[in-house]
């Protein structure tokens, strides 16, 4: 209070009214015993010394009993004041005005007061629900305590004075607790998916608008908006559906996919040692396309006629490993190829006929005539030509129907052997020579097809059906040889290069696979050698698959060494020389394409590799064994199941030829006898 001018009596600024001036002059004339000069009304104190008498005022209010009285309107004033040269008259009811200006006042009196004042009001709302007031506001829980039951309260009058529609549920969650799962699902909402957010938005109150939903959540106004239509239409939680793309494939149909593109028929596995990628650092030989996609695509659908796919789809989900344009390929079937020549220069006649005449006519393939010879449901005397139907139908009855003039020019191409020797022959002449010629190849052609495609079902079947338990599947085939090669040679050693036999065998007991590579010194690929092949062949079931009873070779066709005499005299003496039973199914002729391709590939292809790159010397069939088994299991180490990719034998020539003399000479001089 200003008296004098000394630093410790600050000049005031603000006039106290007469009720603030009684206050004062009560409450300090006992501690200043009547030294204390009375103040009046008018009289001026500074900013410090109002804010203690406020503050005083505040706990002379507060009773230790906590009495809480109706709060007038006089109460919830405040004062108003600024540092400025006016002078206004300060009183002390005007809580209210104050508080207009509380951020002048510094941050631990604006907290402590605020605090206050929530307090009172907090306690004046307790009493109307009898519930104790505050006492010490330190008593957190109990204070969230008190709060949630007011509110809990507060929500059945509002039930008991609207009588809702539905009846209320009450969850009895702590505002605490309920704020925590508001946060929880937010930090859900941030999480999931765009369609899995505009699901939630769908719980959002019937009342909210997009831009509150989109406010409360953080998400954008077509989500929002999404949100309202989708919970209009399909209700709470609904899923969202989008028309402008495609519905994912299901896990079954993507598997389902792939193995049909790997399926002999549909693709066959290249033999050559080049044809190989590699897919996760795993060498995988190239299969090649036995037909287009638009082919493939109509077998599957045959086939699988439940799988909802796609010809997009299905193209897109060709494995990597499977080629649609195959290179110039080797031992191609006859029966096929020479139809296809023949197609072939029928297409080229008809082509440039039509352009002539401005006609448009669709390519000639051996199915256009199946369609149109055969029967709709043909059977097997349809493709036998002993069907009373279409028996005595051919393709030239069927191109004779266009008019077409058969004394035009036409050239073609077919495969002959002449004096033992299989070369190609280009020819010309008529067009009817041309349909001559396709009358001729269609009868063995048609019973050629049906058998490969009755005989590649059985061997489907019988891979399928096979297990660990019953009967066990050995495709064996002979691999090209592989020719020893160094990277750096001197001149003259390419004409001197020694060659090393690959025996491959793929074994398929159910759903388990395993890959068996022979490699021999031995150069003879015939009937002796495929012997002791068999005999480390059953070893190596007996080993991994105790419990198989039978083994069902499976091959090609070829007289050397497979589809001789001599080698079924030895299937009729399998059991005996080898203690297991067994069978022979042969793939119809220039169809025994399979894995075993795959396997040589894969097996010559490493070496080579390693050869060019690495500097790796190999210069026999034993250092070649060494390097190939050592590689494979290198890989079983670093493989889960611990196995090695292919598992590696090697035959000596010696072997073979001791075999051959004590067993099998013998055994042979008494078949040829027979």
């Amino acid at each position: 209070m200003k008296k004098g001018r000394n630093p410790t009596h600050p000049c005031g600024i603000h006039q106290i009214d007469a009720a603030t001036a009684a206050k004062i002059n009560r409450q300090y004339l006992s501690i200043t015993e009547g030294t204390l000069k009375e103040v009046h009304e008018g009289d001026k104190i500074c900013t410090g010394c109002l804010r203690k008498t406020l503050n005083e005022k505040v706990e002379y209010d507060m009773n230790e009993n906590d009495v809480i009285e109706p709060m007038s309107i006089d109460e919830t004033e405040w004062f108003d004041y600024d540092d400025e040269d006016h002078e206004e008259v300060v009183n002390g009811n005007d809580f209210e005005q104050v508080n207009d200006k509380i951020e002048d006042l510094p941050s631990s009196q604006e907290d402590k007061h605020k605090k206050e004042q929530v307090r009172r009001t907090l306690n004046i709302i307790f009493k109307l629900f009898n519930i104790p007031a505050i006492r010490d506001i330190r008593r957190i829980k109990n204070i969230r305590q008190k709060v949630d039951n007011v509110c809990s309260a507060l929500y059945k009058f509002c039930d008991i004075l609207l009588k809702p529609e539905q009846e209320s549920m009450n969850h009895y969650l702590s505002m605490k607790d309920s704020n925590i799962l508001l946060s929880g699902l937010k930090t859900l909402f941030q999480e999931s998916t765009d369609n899995e957010q505009i699901r939630l938005l769908t719980i959002s109150p019937d009342s909210w608008g997009r831009k509150t939903i989109r406010k409360w959540f953080n998400c954008t106004d077509y989500q929002a908006q999404q949100a309202l239509l989708l919970k209009k239409t399909k209700g709470l939680l609904a899923f969202p559906e989008y028309f402008s793309g495609n519905k994912h494939l299901t896990e079954n149909t993507i598997n389902v996919v792939n193995e049909f593109y790997l399926q002999d028929g549909i693709s066959r596995a290249s033999s050559r040692k080049r044809d190989i990628i590699h897919i996760n650092k795993t060498p995988v030989p190239i299969r090649f396309m036995e037909m287009t996609i638009r082919e493939a695509f109509a077998t599957f659908i045959i086939q699988n006629p439940t799988v909802n796919i796609s010809k997009s789809s299905f193209y897109a989900l060709r494995p990597r490993e499977v080629k649609c344009m195959g290179p110039s390929d080797t031992c191609l079937c006859i029966y096929h190829e020479n139809m296809s020549l023949l197609f072939k220069g029928l297409n080229k006649y008809l082509k440039s006929n039509s352009i002539e005449h401005n006609d448009s006519i669709e390519v000639i393939t051996d199915k256009y005539f199946v369609n149109r010879i055969l029967c709709s449901i043909p059977t097997e005397n349809c493709f036998t030509r002993q069907c009373n139907v279409c028996g005595m139908i051919n393709p030239s009855d069927i191109l004779k129907e266009n008019n077409i003039n058969l004394n035009e020019n036409a050239s073609w191409s077919q495969w002959k052997t002449i004096n033992h020797k299989v070369e190609l022959f280009h020819m010309d002449g008529s067009f009817d020579l041309l349909l001559d010629a396709i009358d001729s190849h269609w009868t063995n052609f048609l019973l050629h097809s049906y058998l490969t495609a009755e005989q590649r079902e059985y061997i489907k079947n019988l891979r399928l059906n096979s297990s660990d338990s019953t009967y066990i599947v050995a495709q064996i085939d002979f691999a090209e040889n592989f020719t020893i090669f160094h990277q750096r040679e001197v001149q003259g050693y390419h004409w001197n290069n020694k060659q090393i036999t690959i025996f491959t065998v793929h074994l398929k007991a159910g759903s388990i696979n395993k890959n068996v590579v022979i490699i021999s010194d031995y150069m003879l690929h015939n009937t002796a050698f495929v012997y002791v092949a068999q005999g480390l062949i059953v070893d190596f079931i007996k080993t991994n698959f105790p419990s198989v009873e039978k083994i069902n070779y499976l091959s090609d066709g070829a007289t050397n060494h497979f589809k001789n005499s001599f080698n079924i005299f030895n299937l009729t003496r399998h059991k005996d020389d080898f203690g297991l039973a067994a069978c022979w199914t042969f793939s119809s002729t220039g169809h025994g394409k399979g894995p075993c391709d795959g396997l040589g590939a894969s097996v010559k292809y490493t070496a080579t590799r390693s050869i060019i790159t690495s500097g790796t010397s190999i210069s026999s069939a034993e250092e070649f064994y060494e390097f190939t088994r050592n590689l494979n299991y290198n890989a079983a180490n670093t493989s889960i199941t611990n196995q090695p990719p292919i598992h590696v034998f090697y035959i000596k020539s010696t072997t073979v030829e001791h075999v051959y003399s004590e067993i099998l000479k013998l055994r042979w001089e008494n078949l040829n006898k027979t």
